[in-house]
């Protein structure tokens, strides 16, 4: 999951790591390998970040991110 989110980043031209290791792992755990699902929680816990004007996205933004997708 990590080189698929690092792959995407590098597509929008971001090059630094804007995930945390556990944003990634509750990526991956909250889509269960679903790529689309892993697109939702990633695309939504960036809003969830720039909402608290976060540089970096955490496990608690995928949370959030898991509540506005179910």
């Amino acid at each position: 999951m990590a080189g698929y989110i690092k792959h995407h980043l590098q597509i929008a031209g971001i090059k630094e790591q804007l995930f945390s290791d556990e944003a990634i792992l509750a990526i991956h755990q909250g889509s269960g390998g679903l790529l689309r699902r892993a697109n939702l929680l990633a695309k939504g816990s960036l809003v969830a970040a720039a909402h608290e004007k976060c540089s970096v996205i955490s496990a608690e933004h995928v949370r959030i991110a898991s509540t506005e997708i179910i």
